[in-house]
């Protein structure tokens, strides 16, 4: 691809280009052209041809005060400033194809002949090294796959996938917006909130029969917080600071939750001790960076810690485990890969903790016989963690739930337990999360369902279409009735024919649409469909009424009702 815009816009200036889960990209300085769906389909031909041309690629090495030599006289200044980045005593190695020539790490397959099932997909503006200071770039993705058959079924999955954009649903479904006033954060409509609590309410109602203490914490501390709990020095540029730098607002609550338990002395009898919170957190995203809900700068987390002994680690995994589950399933997600990630560069704690650590999580993987992957280097700073990936509706993985080990805060903070000794022991910490984000989650699901929420979560429930206003009063009469019994009900009363009201609520993706004539007045009963599942037929007024509160206390992802087959025509 750099090979083809290079012979396309000899001026282009090569930055970056790597492979990505999906495929890769390549951030270009093209001195000031804006990329069109024209260009990139140009580009993508001209690679074919490359492709035609079976050229061979050869490995190179040239010392370091050559190759900027080189490179500053082809022009690419940023190959430059890149090779300044790498270690001293690194080789500077080269890729050639033709008459293209490329600073790369590799390896690249042997001929250009090799790579014939790809597609350019779009293009985005990029800074430089991510700094909005720096220059504007364009970055070009693309993907490729080792057949025509594969790369066709991914263009398809990707169509899908338009078509869930949970930002257009979104805007469809009048969940959230956002404002260029506030970049970066959600603002959620009456409906959206309602889905939001709902998954609020569902987490809270384990809470309650787990045994978890629902706490606030402040949203602002003194920045020597942050020193103390060690992400000043490895999460700073990604929080939001005073003017002054003395105070910042909350990227995430551990140090908070620290401050907590530091508050009190507590026995071994206390724990475990649970703490969970869901108040906003606030991350300082670059603004290439965002992307709706599922990269946000104002986030609240299902956010959980759990102080406990060494000894108890087991038993609260296994819980997280069960209550991971149990969540997932509600949400029809019903398989999930496991990542165990290990020390990152930027850490706190020594190597010997780590060593305990990784050893303890990995252990805990096996003996409960967990198939798992090891994601070298992407743990926390404070320790190991557990990451969970979901598989969406159309084959996306979705990286939501962590678990996190963590002895290295309880020391910073010093904090304490009395134990059956009467002495005093230092605990262990666990980080938890099943949503994760929730307006990730949020993001993640509506995606998923495409927008038709399950009874229990839908912001409008059921809703009545009266055919004529002599049924007004009956449809009245029973929007009372389903209020009174906490069901979220629509009445639509206004003007209009049956047809375009029932189209209104498809369009709004209800999960049931009760149509009431002359005739479902005298038997008491309701001309019931779904937007999403068909057609139910007349059924009694107290059945539907008795399904719905069924679907929603128990919070069913599924109808009650048998669809009809489809009529003849």
């Amino acid at each position: 691809m750099a090979q083809a815009v290079i012979r396309l816009y000899p001026q282009a200036k090569l930055t970056v280009g790597p492979a990505t889960d999906e495929g890769f990209f390549y951030d270009i300085d093209l001195g000031g052209v804006t990329l069109t769906p024209e260009d990139l389909a140009r580009v993508e031909e001209t690679m074919k041809k490359i492709v035609k041309e079976n050229l061979k690629v050869t490995y190179s090495e040239m010392p370091r005060e050559e190759a900027k030599s080189f490179l500053k006289k082809a022009g690419q200044t940023y190959k430059v400033e890149l090779i300044d980045s790498i270690p001293t005593g690194e080789p500077i190695t080269f890729y050639s194809q033709g008459e293209f020539i490329d600073l790369c790490e590799g390896p690249h397959v042997k001929t250009t002949g090799e790579l014939k099932h790809f597609k350019l997909l779009y293009t985005s503006g990029a800074y430089w090294k991510a700094d909005q200071n720096n220059a504007m770039l364009q970055r070009i993705y693309g993907t490729a796959f080792e057949s025509a058959e594969a790369l066709d079924a991914h263009l398809k999955m990707l169509e899908e996938a338009k078509k869930r954009d949970h930002r257009e649903l979104g805007k469809r479904l009048d969940l959230f917006s956002f404002h260029e006033w506030s970049p970066g954060i959600p603002f959620f409509h009456p409906k959206g909130t309602i889905v939001f609590n709902e998954m609020q309410n569902l987490i809270r109602d384990h809470y309650f029969h787990s045994g978890y203490k629902e706490v606030l914490t402040p949203l602002l501390y003194d920045a020597k917080l942050y020193h103390r709990s060690g992400h000043y020095d490895t999460f700073k540029e990604n929080m939001f600071f005073t003017e002054d730098g003395e105070m910042s607002l909350k990227p995430m609550n551990c140090p908070g939750h620290c401050l907590l338990y530091k508050h009190s002395l507590w026995s071994y009898k206390d724990l475990p001790l649970r703490f969970a919170e869901f108040s906003k957190l606030h991350r300082n995203e670059r603004a290439g960076a965002l992307h709706g809900m599922t990269r946000v700068r104002a986030m609240s987390q299902d956010d959980a810690h759990i102080y406990c002994t060494e000894n108890q680690v087991e038993q609260e995994a296994e819980g997280f485990f069960n209550f991971l589950d149990l969540i997932y399933n509600i949400f029809g997600f019903k398989e999930y890969e496991v990542k165990l990630a290990t020390r990152p560069e930027k850490r706190i704690g020594s190597d010997e903790v780590w060593d305990k650590a990784e050893k303890i999580m990995e252990d805990l993987l096996k003996k409960r016989k967990v198939t798992y992957e090891i994601a070298e280097g992407e743990g926390a700073i404070y320790g190991p963690k557990y990451e969970f990936h979901v598989k969406d509706a159309i084959g996306r993985s979705w990286q939501l739930a962590t678990l996190q080990l963590d002895f290295a805060l309880p020391e910073r903070f010093e904090l304490e337990y009395v134990g059956e000794d009467s002495k005093r022991h230092r605990p262990v910490m666990l980080h938890r999360a099943i949503f994760g984000s929730l307006e990730r989650f949020f993001a993640v699901y509506l995606e998923h369902c495409e927008g038709y929420f399950p009874t229990w979560l839908a912001p409008i429930q059921i809703y009545l279409v009266p055919i004529r206003e002599n049924h007004f009063e009956y449809a009245k009469k029973l929007e009372a009735e389903l209020k009174q019994k906490g069901i979220r009900v629509f009445v639509d009363t206004s003007e209009g024919n049956m047809g375009g009201k029932v189209r209104e609520a498809t369009v709004q993706r209800v999960p049931y649409i009760a149509v009431i004539g002359d005739k479902e007045m005298e038997a008491d009963s309701l001309a019931l469909k779904s937007p999403k599942f068909g057609d139910f037929g007349v059924l009694k007024r107290s059945e539907v009424v008795a399904a719905l509160e069924n679907e929603i206390t128990n919070r069913v992802g599924t109808p009650s009702f048998k669809v009809l087959p489809p009529r003849q025509k």
